[in-house]
């Protein structure tokens, strides 16, 4: 296994393994290391089932099923599908409407945020196919020393729903009924703005703008024009 830094903010990329079988603990422990070093890792050429990533991702802890229950993959939930074609006029997958046209950390809105995600590029556009990364550790160490001391202790409140959302309500693409789709049921959730990070003890920014929407006991002309310069940021 060979893991080569990408770029100075986040990321590298992984080779010389092959996911698709039996892995042993040397290697998850090899990869967990580098996820915690460069908080992104390519790790390339891999042919994997939907089986084989799943098997794979649950070496990492339990899996989560998205809880709209759209777009999942029919024998393995634990999958999303994530793609722009269309089937009679219905798309295949969820597309950037539904899964990522806005910064974000997924499923914040849990009360327990996942540790992370994996994406297996089946088939990516020659334009446009780029999955973007930021690096909130740098985001939170590079905001000024009175933005810091002012969020030290400010709990942010994170929903799933869009339709609360100023920032994001669904924009082209989305083919559902909106109030249909966000009336599932999910409690909103309170997170420190500021988060330490259990195992680096790096302490990072934690809101952004698909899921936090208000700050806990602060009015909203106070709140909104402070979480606007922090995404901005």
């Amino acid at each position: 296994m060979n893991v080569t830094r990408l770029c100075e903010a986040l990321g590298a990329e992984v080779t010389g393994i092959d996911l698709s079988d039996a892995v042993d603990e040397g290697v998850i422990e090899a990869i967990t290391e580098a996820l915690l070093e460069h908080h992104v890792l390519v790790i390339r050429d891999q042919n994997l089932t939907p089986e084989q990533q799943v098997n794979f991702s649950r070496r990492f802890g339990e899996l989560v099923v998205r809880v709209s229950g759209e777009f999942l993959h029919p024998e393995f939930p634990e999958v999303l599908i994530l793609s722009n074609r269309q089937i009679d006029g219905k798309y295949e997958g969820a597309t950037g409407a539904y899964a990522g046209e806005l910064w974000h950390t997924d499923l914040t809105y849990a009360e327990r945020p996942s540790l992370g995600s994996m994406l297996h590029a089946l088939e990516v556009a020659d334009e446009g196919g780029d999955t973007a990364w930021a690096n909130l550790y740098l985001a939170y160490e590079t905001l000024p020393e009175e933005t810091r001391q002012r969020i030290a202790s400010l709990k942010a409140i994170h929903v799933r729903d869009r339709r609360r959302n100023p920032r994001g309500m669904p924009g082209e693409g989305f083919d559902r009924d909106v109030d249909k789709y966000y009336s599932i049921d999910v409690p909103d959730t309170v997170h420190p703005m500021v988060r330490t990070h259990p195992v680096t003890r790096r302490k990072t920014l934690f809101a952004t703008p698909r899921f936090a929407v208000a700050i806990e006991g602060m009015a909203d002309d106070e709140a909104q024009p402070l979480l606007d310069e922090l995404f901005a940021h």
